[in-house]
């Protein structure tokens, strides 16, 4: 609080055992200067200030709690755990024959599963509040939402303007809601992990860019229609759906306050 950071023997010792301090002594005391200064250096703002944060630690309990308390590492793995059994489950299923997809939509799958390992990624760990790292992550959310609007340019795409009849606009909505479905509990998986105290506006777009690339993988593996129609609107417009539900709903949960 006064600005030096204590040191001698008894300190050394202390932060043999103690990890919490070991947090505040990192990186030449980093945190621990940060938290005084914004302690404000008076004992009434810093007796308030701990007893807020009691409060939030009391209130962390249960499997949210649990799920956030995991590093980065593990919290990232698990966002990645569920898409990866359904995709397995799709494959092992073949509904789409491996053999009978083409190399553009194999590469598309490729680049699909890289960018949600990036997603889910961005969303959970904490980047510098910045006007930067703010456009990185809009960008991120833009692209995992517009991205797999690349597979409607494969070549065995059928692109025809009398191709959108009743029966294919059964089986869009068949396909939406399927896709939808499989891919909701990894929007929930994004929610749930996030640390922050109310959860950011950047968690439900990258939650909703990450649905659309689960989405779009699973039906790749499911839905053997190459109909340009059918594949944009049961299957490519699945993000961005979700992006303006999770928008809404984020506006409202704020307004609600």
């Amino acid at each position: 609080m006064t600005g030096g950071v204590p040191s001698g023997q008894s300190v050394d010792e202390h932060l043999k055992w103690c990890p919490h301090c070991r947090e505040l002594f990192r990186n030449a005391a980093a945190l621990g200067r940060r938290l005084a200064g914004a302690a404000g250096g008076t004992t009434g703002a810093i007796g308030a200030q701990l007893s807020a944060t009691e409060a939030l630690l009391a209130s962390e309990r249960g499997v949210r709690a649990f799920l956030r308390s995991r590093s980065t590492r593990v919290r990232w793995a698990l966002t990645l755990l569920l898409p990866m059994l359904l995709l397995a489950r799709e494959l092992w299923r073949g509904r789409v024959p491996w053999r009978e997809v083409s190399t553009p939509r194999v590469l598309g799958g490729l680049l699909l599963a890289a960018l949600l390992g990036l997603v889910a990624r961005t969303a959970l760990r904490p980047l510098p509040i910045e006007r930067r790292a703010a456009r990185l992550r809009t960008a991120l959310a833009l692209v995992a939402w517009v991205l797999p609007c690349l597979l409607w340019l494969a070549p065995e795409t059928s692109v025809n303007a009398d191709d959108f009849s009743g029966e294919i606009a059964l089986r869009s909505l068949t396909c939406f809601a399927f896709g939808s479905a499989l891919a909701a509990p990894s929007f929930a998986l994004v929610w749930a992990l996030d640390r922050g105290v109310r959860v950011p506006y950047r968690v439900w777009a990258l939650g909703a860019g990450t649905v659309g690339l689960v989405a779009n993988l699973i039906l790749l593996l499911h839905c053997p229609s190459t109909n340009g129609a059918h594949l944009l609107v049961g299957h490519f417009s699945i993000g961005l759906v979700w992006l303006l539900a999770s928008s809404s709903a984020f506006w409202w949960a704020r307004h609600a306050e």
